[in-house]
């Protein structure tokens, strides 16, 4: 998906229109520092010029600014990715700490270059005013990054909503669409089976299949959690189903620890999945392929690996999130999982061949 060059990202995350805007906003603190310290000291400058006397205080304000930067990068990257989870309050006091120190830091290298080169700088109690003026830099700067980082959150958390709230009205469509009583679906399906000749063991078999899936997308609409092993064996009759379909062409592994089996999960998570493999990835393919499901627990939290040796990842899965791609099944597993679980989906290309989906739930 292309994008345009300002909203590419050039490093943590940070794209080059932000990286253009702190630009500006470093220009315009470096020129308002210049024109105001100039100003100050042009009343003795012995009949100079403002834009001489500017001249002759820019090289110190650039290397006063420049390790202002240097030290502001990994600060920010402690602040806005390592520490990101953590609660605005508890990162508050932390600045508490870090201000002094990156205050200290970017004037002690600042002096020790500055008198390295021979340029001027603020002496004795005179360096209170630098000191000063560099905690307001820095107070000024993270709160506008924290504002920043505040408005972002919340577009996303705008974003996300009106796509669950769309998601929601094209399944209450689909709904009100194909609404038929359930209960009338199972009483067919026995009827059906029941009028199946006993030599058809094998028909007879599927349809009980295909009105158990029914009755668990029933169950479905009525709990917000499931176990594990509930979960699998719905996708496994999803793949039985298709393996009546496709025959030799249609491999199935299905992997569950023992300790995950009963852990709850939203329902109907990992069947879109699992279709996704057998629709795009191994349906176009002659020889066809295996579908692998394994699910183990690790460190508090529930692992979930659907993969297939399928065609592999297309145009509208490459380089894309489950959101921006086409396939609504993914897009509203996607939705689900980040808005009830905080969790999401990775996808990346299998090994030798094919597509892996991956994400992970945490457990309370």
């Amino acid at each position: 998906m292309n994008r345009p060059f300002g909203q590419r990202t050039a490093f943590w995350g940070i794209t080059y229109r932000e990286l253009m805007w702190a630009g500006v906003f470093y220009l315009v603190s470096v020129l308002m520092y210049d024109v105001a310290l100039s100003l100050s000291e042009r009343s003795w400058a012995g009949g100079k010029s403002l834009i001489q006397v500017q001249l002759e205080y820019l090289p110190q304000i650039l290397i006063n600014y420049l390790f202002k930067i240097l030290l502001t990068l990994p600060t920010w990257w402690l602040f806005f990715r390592k520490l990101a989870p953590r609660p605005l309050e508890r990162k508050a006091w932390l600045h508490l700490a870090a201000a002094p120190l990156h205050v200290y830091l970017s004037l002690r290298g600042f002096y020790a270059v500055a008198d390295a080169f021979g340029i001027g700088h603020l002496e004795g109690y005179g360096q209170v005013w630098d000191l000063y003026i560099s905690l307001l830099f820095y107070i000024l700067q993270f709160g506008i990054f924290h504002a920043y980082s505040y408005h972002q959150n919340l577009q996303r958390q705008q974003k996300l909503e009106a796509e669950l709230r769309q998601a929601a009205l094209q399944s209450e469509l689909a709904a009100l669409k194909a609404q038929i009583n359930p209960h009338f679906l199972y009483n067919t399906f026995n009827t059906i089976s029941a009028s199946v000749p006993p030599e058809l063991e094998h028909t007879r078999e599927l349809l009980a299949e295909l009105a158990d899936m029914f009755r668990y997308q029933l169950r479905a609409t009525k709990t917000d959690f499931v176990t594990v092993r509930e979960e699998v064996d719905f996708a496994k009759k999803y793949l039985d189903l298709e393996k009546a379909r496709f025959g030799d062409r249609l491999r199935v592994d299905i992997h569950v620890a023992p300790d995950a089996a009963d852990a709850k999960i939203p329902p109907m998570i990992l069947q879109p999945l699992v279709e996704n493999s057998v629709k795009h990835g191994i349906a176009s393919l002659i020889e066809g392929g295996e579908v692998r499901i394994n699910v183990l627990q690790k460190n508090g939290a529930l692992l979930f690996e659907i993969s297939d040796t399928g065609v592999g990842m297309n145009h509208s899965l490459k380089g894309s999130s489950p959101a921006e791609s086409e396939g609504i099944g993914l897009k509203n597993t996607q939705l689900r999982l980040e808005k009830m679980l905080g969790a999401q989906l990775r996808i990346s290309q299998n090994q030798p061949r094919g597509t892996k989906i991956e994400f992970e739930i945490k457990q309370a």
